[in-house]
């Protein structure tokens, strides 16, 4: 991995977003206020660059895992981690492309039996379905099952696989 995402990308570029694109039904908190949650997160950025994460996929799968179950804001944390994941894959070469609908819902479904799926109108293209699933079943534990932090990264990494190229 050649760029990885920090402090100032976030104050700058990544929270700003959010709160302009990703909090249309729900506020977007304000991240520079939570200091706790901002060493939180320098703390991850830290440990995703460590050997056992391997590649771009690897150390986007820690990085997305970590910052959803670490719930490190008082709101914000999955669109936090769409926005991360998101950002290092596109700063890191990779594109997300999701193939149809129903062939992505597939393999969401095979890695993951217990997701429930929602229909969200806001949503046109089969990558915006794939991350925000992929949020929520990381986020619950009901969908995801009684599996490891690692066995949730290995099905992060290969769905991620499944959607980049």
């Amino acid at each position: 991995m050649r760029r990885y995402p920090s402090i100032p990308v976030c104050r700058e570029l990544l929270f700003p977003f959010i709160r302009r694109h990703m909090a249309l039904s729900e506020p977007a908190p304000f991240y520079e206020g939570e200091l706790l949650g901002l060493e939180h997160l320098q703390g991850i950025f830290a440990l995703m660059r460590r050997r056992e994460y391997r590649g771009v996929i690897g150390k986007c799968a820690y990085l997305f895992c970590s910052v959803i179950d670490g719930h490190h804001f008082s709101n914000g944390n999955k669109r936090l981690a769409v926005a991360l994941l998101t950002y290092s894959l596109l700063m890191n070469g990779k594109r997300i492309s999701a193939p149809a609908m129903d062939v992505m819902r597939e393999e969401l479904k095979r890695i993951f039996p217990k997701i429930q799926w929602e229909e969200v109108r806001a949503f046109r293209y089969p990558h915006e379905y794939f991350l925000y699933h992929l949020a929520l079943v990381i986020a619950d534990r009901r969908q995801k099952g009684a599996i490891s932090f690692t066995q949730e990264q290995v099905a992060v990494r290969a769905l991620l696989t499944f959607v980049t190229i």
